[in-house]
């Protein structure tokens, strides 16, 4: 069994915090439909007795309360999850190359490796565009989307393949994708394995920018004898 893939596993966290935020918002959504419907209702007679019994501070600060309990849970969950994600393992020292960097290209070889079997499909070497899209929109996440929203993922899928690419020959190799990770991990302005969701969320992975740290992160991470051959 190949290990997993840093995209599958990267996508779980990433899920797991737009999970968060999707029940958020229809969280706070109830709250203002809650909000417009007391308003509206003091607005008539019924408001008028609701008044005179004093029972309208009991009943905002019960839509009040409702509030800071979505909140609160938002803020729980995505302390759960944390903000970041370490894909480093084994014995190194960040602060000293000789047992860093051989690290990093055994962990990002091992995780590039682990996504390209679990996207392999024609039995061909590399990763085809059809096999990329496939990984990327064939999920229970796309099912509820329009046909306009899986146009436009389809298309954005098309131009990160053609960033990972970097040789244009039309297939993903190990150490493209490896570029791809550590350009990744890069997001934040350093390479140490841990990815941070904020500069991630704030990436736009078809941008020649991205695709110029793929290109000059490749070379760090292609062994030497991979580069000579």
């Amino acid at each position: 069994m190949s290990v997993n893939g840093i995209h599958g596993q990267m996508q779980t966290w990433l899920n797991g915090h737009g999970e968060n935020m999707a029940n958020c918002s229809n969280g706070l959504d109830k709250v203002l439909e809650k909000m417009d419907s007391f308003s509206k209702l003091l607005e008539g007679e019924l408001g008028e007795k609701i008044s005179a019994s004093g029972t309208q501070d009991k009943m905002l600060e019960e839509i009040e309360n409702e509030f800071y309990d979505v909140v609160n849970s938002y803020l729980e969950k995505e302390n759960e999850l944390g903000k970041s994600f370490n894909f480093m393992e084994g014995d190194y020292d960040i602060t000293d190359a000789e047992t860093f960097v051989p690290a990093y290209l055994e962990q990002t070889g091992k995780l590039a490796q682990g996504d390209m079997d679990a996207w392999e499909t024609d039995g061909e070497e590399g990763i085809s565009l059809e096999e990329y899209k496939a990984s990327q929109i064939n999920s229970p996440e796309t099912e509820s989307m329009s046909d306009d929203e899986l146009a436009a993922l389809d298309s954005y899928t098309e131009g990160s393949f053609k960033v990972i690419d970097i040789d244009g020959d039309g297939i993903i190799e190990k150490n493209e994708l490896q570029g791809f990770y550590a350009a990744l991990d890069n997001t934040d302005g350093s390479v140490d394995g841990n990815l941070d969701i904020d500069s991630i969320s704030n990436t736009d992975f078809t941008s020649e920018k991205f695709a110029k740290n793929i290109q000059d992160f490749q070379y760090f991470i292609t062994p030497e004898e991979e580069s000579e051959e």
